[in-house]
């Protein structure tokens, strides 16, 4: 009886290809923890200045009649109608949940004037995620401006 030699991975080649995935791991890894920071950060101000803005357009287009604010507490916003949180109607509030990792400085709520969209005062908040910080601002006029 002949014996034929079946093709097969040697030790050696499966050793040698586990080397080279995990020098390609090693080396993709920086890049993809800057990714995951940068995206985090873009995404909080995101939120932040979407969340303004929505109150800035329901106050301009008159939404039920009021003006409309945003408030921060622990990891969220809340969009709120009326010109102060503690004597609003929670009814109308709308959370929009921020990440863990993110933390908002310098925050005072803000509500914007019914028809003209003006801010109660100017804002100036810094937002610092995962190490990159940037700063949202609302102007005396109603400018958002973001990074």
């Amino acid at each position: 009886m002949i014996r034929t030699r079946r093709p097969a991975f040697t030790l050696f080649e499966i050793i040698l290809v586990l080397g080279i995935v995990v020098v390609m791991s090693v080396a993709v890894a920086p890049s993809t923890a800057q990714l995951l920071s940068q995206s985090y950060f873009t995404n909080t101000v995101e939120r932040v200045t979407r969340t303004l803005r929505t109150a800035q357009i329901y106050s301009i287009s008159g939404k039920e009649d009021s003006s409309w604010g945003v408030h921060y507490e622990s990891s969220k916003l809340v969009l709120f109608k009326g010109t102060s949180f503690g004597t609003r109607d929670p009814t109308f509030d709308v959370e929009t949940p921020l990440p863990a990792t993110a933390t908002l400085t310098g925050w005072t709520d803000v509500y914007f004037d019914r028809l003209r969209g003006t801010p109660s005062g100017t804002l100036s908040v810094q937002i610092e995620t995962l190490g990159r910080v940037g700063f949202v601002t609302v102007g005396a006029e109603g400018a958002i401006n973001r990074p």
